[in-house]
């Protein structure tokens, strides 16, 4: 009895394929999220998400259901609404502690103790 692989070698092909692209794809997001932050890349995932059902529907020639539209313009509409800006509130600053020094005076961090961000 044959397996599947010996019947259809360019599976592999395929998995390697696959492989490779949902590496591209981490470490893409990854990089997004160092860069630009969690709440960031989640706008453009979703984002992404919403183009390729639209894209789906226009190359596949699927119907357009009432649902199906209505969901796309919900995507789009909250990320519209992510995108402006709310300037009720300016955001806090958080701000860092003085030094305590050994003898238990307040100061200037020495050299020994490296500032280290919060985020």
């Amino acid at each position: 009895m044959k397996s599947l692989t010996e019947d259809h070698p360019y599976v592999y092909g395929v998995l390697v394929f696959e492989a490779m692209a949902t590496f591209i794809g981490q470490v893409s997001v990854l990089s997004l999220i160092a860069l630009f932050g969690a709440a960031t890349t989640a706008l453009i995932t979703t984002a992404r998400k919403g183009v390729t059902l639209l894209l789906s529907y226009l190359i596949f020639t699927k119907p357009l259901t009432e649902q199906h539209g209505s969901g796309l313009l919900l995507i789009a509409m909250g990320i519209v609404l992510k995108m402006v800006p709310m300037d009720s509130k300016p955001p806090s600053k958080i701000q860092a502690r003085p030094a305590v020094r050994k003898d238990g005076g307040e100061g200037e961090r020495g050299d020994e103790e490296e500032r280290k961000s919060l985020v």
